[in-house]
């Protein structure tokens, strides 16, 4: 069942942005991979002496679609992993995830820099969460998740044009999310606050 889930999600993801790209034109579509490092922070745990932050990767395939003078809609799809992390043990999160961004600045002209940032979400799909101590076996905790979790997210950063038709970005981003629990289990907690670096290496199409 989990299986066919995660089908229906990433056939019904793609569908969604291939169907977009093909609305509109070329010259106004760049796709790209993103890099990045966050660091998971249980906002609870904040509280607590014992816990601590943890950086996990993140790897997403997007595509920017740019309309105004300076503004585009960015969105894709790829994996992130989330860690609640402690001295006594860490819970492990594995999602499918798609961004849903609206960016603001671009580079202009002969210009090869320009200050960016976004503003959007997060979309989570739970593939995988493990519940780790040491020397102990890992324990499947999915029971006690919710199978889609929410990113409220910001950043911002520097562009840099490499050539006519790549772009490399730098960014900072800071998120807040929704419910990561659907049971107030022990040593799950409620909501969390992650931040980290991107980076993110875009190609014009056309």
């Amino acid at each position: 069942m989990i299986k066919l889930k995660v089908f229906l999600f990433v056939l019904i993801s793609f569908s969604l942005l291939f169907s977009i790209t093909g609305i509109f034109a070329q010259e106004k579509l760049l796709v790209g991979i993103s890099g990045q490092m966050i660091n998971t922070r249980i906002m609870t745990d904040y509280l607590n002496p014992h816990t601590k932050g943890a950086f996990r990767p993140t790897s997403i395939v997007y595509f920017e679609y740019n309309f105004g003078k300076k503004c585009a809609i960015h969105s894709g799809l790829g994996y992130t992993m989330m860690t609640q992390n402690s001295e006594a043990f860490k819970n492990n999160f594995h999602y499918l995830t798609m961004p849903l961004y609206l960016k603001i600045g671009r580079v202009q002209n002969d210009n090869r820099f320009a200050f960016t940032t976004f503003y959007g979400i997060n979309v989570h799909y739970l593939l995988k969460a493990q519940h780790v101590v040491p020397d102990g076996p890992e324990q499947d905790i999915m029971n006690h998740c919710q199978p889609f979790h929410y990113d409220f997210a910001v950043g911002a950063g520097i562009k840099y044009k490499l050539s006519d038709k790549c772009i490399l970005e730098a960014l900072y981003s800071l998120s807040i999310g929704t419910m990561i629990n659907k049971n107030n289990a022990a040593y799950l907690d409620i909501n969390n606050f992650n931040s980290g670096f991107m980076l993110n290496l875009s190609y014009k199409l056309k």
